[in-house]
């Protein structure tokens, strides 16, 4: 074998003949000696009529074999050397042992790569026999006998020079192969990294949902747990409110029943702020879009925080512009929150000075009502208007201590904003007052179930006399003794008759008679021993058709939907305003409903 650049060149070949001087003629043609002069190798040439073989310095590696086993020998020998011939002359004819044919069978059978040369002076087999027996194959050529030196010569380093590049062939494909296979390990090993990873997602996926299953119910506990205590604490905070028109009381206690009343709201909206949040990271908190009137909505938002604003000394003033629609479609619910949040963290934050809102209308066809709310307050500072619509987020923990909020009013603000079809921005410089502006959509739309109304986010009930209850039989089921008594206390001062029960098992054995012994059952959902919703349905098994009022601490859209899925005639949601409780009431109809 001989390098030629970088590569190894194998010029090795075997002749296979019985007859040494047709050896000793291949040694000439292939490995020429430096002991022969090129002038002899001439004049040979010319005196036998040959052509003249290859100069001296043709690098064929020439091996020899007088029969064919001896050939295969020699080729398992070259093989095991890592020496392999490139190619081999075989003669055809080769007594005693195998012929030409039966040797190549042999040698190809175990090294199928050798190039086979079939050296005769007799057509001992056909072509088609030849072909039959070693198949049709490029590795196999024909040279009768008597040879020219010069296709000898030409055959040798054709074929030869083919095997190289076969070889080379072979290696690049075993590469080749190598690569695919190292590249396909990589990406199974890669892949098997990314199963493992999306694995772990699945499991962080699973658990951070469960997690906030579990933080939803947590809201929802807490929710309940505190309206159900604020109902008691807000009614009979009314109660007294109304005791002292009748009757002259000291500054300080009307300021101590007020400051009563005016915490317990700011408890019910901050749990509101917190379920909410809840219902908007788990995308369930849905808006409608109803025909409204925004002037109504603002002037309510204004008339509940001017004694707010008065108390500080501030003026609050609103500015409407003629092009401002009678009438939109969008949430009243969910703007007067929108509204309402901005307002009152333009007072909070306001220590002298005036807040302004703006409303107008902005575009032509489709318009959009857009609300500026503007004060002379402290301001912020540029940072801080990044991070301001965060979740949990105020300007820094000093704004927190000394105006107190849980940072979630304005995340709310703005995602109810975006839901409504619009946005909230702000501009605000330090010492010089900021500028909210809440753009909403005035079209209709598509939009979900109407939000359950609290105290926190219902209209204030236009004063007047109260709606006509006087003599309605009224069945009052809740376990809570506070709420119990609260509730009797409003009826009776309403001139309804009142009886209480304690859990649902208690209403059907008092509802158990033939004929309806109440107009309206108000119903608390979560009670022992059997829950309102269980209890309703039951009634409604037995073809009770008394009107049902749920009360329940549980603020949901879905405790909404379970309720009058059970039955239930009307939704109420704890702490219960007197005023909207006793509206209801006058509007249901007495003794028992029409059946379905």
């Amino acid at each position: 074998m001989k390098e030629r650049g970088n590569e190894t060149m194998n010029r090795r070949v075997l002749v296979i003949d019985d007859n040494e001087a047709i050896q000793a003629d291949f040694r000439k043609i292939l490995t020429p000696t430096a002991t022969v002069s090129d002038d002899l190798l001439a004049a040979e040439a010319e005196l036998f009529g040959d052509a003249a073989p290859a100069a001296a310095g043709v690098d064929f590696e020439l091996v020899t074999a007088s029969q064919g086993q001896d050939g295969l020998a020699k080729v398992r020998e070259a093989a095991a050397a890592g020496r392999p011939f490139a190619m081999a002359f075989v003669d055809m004819r080769m007594p005693p042992g195998w012929d030409g044919l039966e040797t190549i069978e042999r040698i190809w059978a175990e090294f199928p790569e050798i190039e086979m040369v079939i050296c005769t002076a007799f057509s001992d087999y056909s072509w088609e026999e030849t072909i039959r027996r070693l198949g049709r194959t490029d590795r196999l050529l024909i040279v009768k006998k008597p040879f020219d030196h010069i296709e000898v010569l030409q055959v040798a380093s054709a074929l030869t020079h083919k095997w190289n590049l076969q070889q080379q062939s072979l290696r690049m494909l075993t590469q080749l192969g190598d690569l695919v296979r190292e590249r396909t390990r990589d990406l199974e090993r890669a892949r098997d990294d990314l199963l493992a990873l999306n694995g772990q997602l699945v499991l962080a996926r699973d658990a951070a949902e469960a997690a906030n299953r579990s933080k939803t119910l947590f809201l929802a506990n807490i929710s309940h747990e505190l309206r159900t205590p604020m109902t008691a604490i807000l009614g009979y905070a009314e109660e007294l409110q109304d005791h002292m028109t009748a009757r002259t009381v000291s500054d300080a206690e009307r300021e101590a029943l007020e400051t009563i009343r005016r915490n317990a709201q700011h408890m019910v909206r901050i749990i509101g702020d917190l379920l909410d949040v809840s219902k908007l990271e788990a995308g369930k908190l849905s808006v409608e879009r109803i025909p409204c009137a925004p002037r109504q909505v603002l002037d309510s938002v204004v008339d509940a925080l001017r004694p707010r604003a008065a108390a500080k000394g501030l003026r609050v003033s609103v500015v409407w512009s003629d092009d401002v629609p009678a009438t939109i479609h969008s949430d009243p619910l969910r703007l007067r929150q929108i509204l309402l949040n901005l307002l009152d963290n333009a007072i909070k934050f306001t220590g002298e000075g005036t807040v302004t809102v703006r409303a107008s209308a902005v575009g032509d066809g489709d318009p959009k009502l857009t609300f500026e709310i503007e004060d002379t307050g402290i301001g912020m500072e540029p940072e801080v208007l990044e991070r301001l619509f965060r979740p949990f987020e105020q300007a820094d923990r000093s704004t927190t201590r000394r105006y107190g909020g849980t940072g979630l009013g304005l995340a709310i603000t703005r995602q109810l904003a975006e839901m409504l079809g619009g946005g909230v921005t702000v501009e605000s410089r330090p010492g010089r007052g900021s500028r909210f502006r809440v753009v909403v959509a005035t079209a209709p739309g598509e939009g979900g179930i109407a939000p359950v109304t609290s105290p926190a986010t219902s209209y204030p009930a236009e004063a007047g006399p109260l709606p006509a209850t006087a003599g309605l039989r009224v069945l009052v089921v809740e376990d809570g003794r506070d709420n119990q008594r609260l509730l009797t206390h409003i009826l009776d001062r309403a001139q309804c008759q009142v009886e209480t029960v304690d859990n649902g098992q208690a209403c059907l054995d008092r509802m158990s008679g033939a004929a309806p012994a109440f107009d309206v059952v108000l119903m608390d959902v979560q009670m022992p021993i059997m829950d309102g919703l269980t209890a309703t349905a039951r009634l409604r098994q037995q073809g009770c058709t008394v009107p049902v009022v749920a009360l329940t601490a549980n603020a949901t859209e879905h405790d909404q939907a379970a309720c009058l899925a059970a039955g239930c005639d009307a939704f109420l949601v704890k702490p219960i305003d007197r005023r909207e409780l006793l509206g209801v009431l006058g509007s249901l109809p007495r003794g028992a409903r029409p059946a379905n």
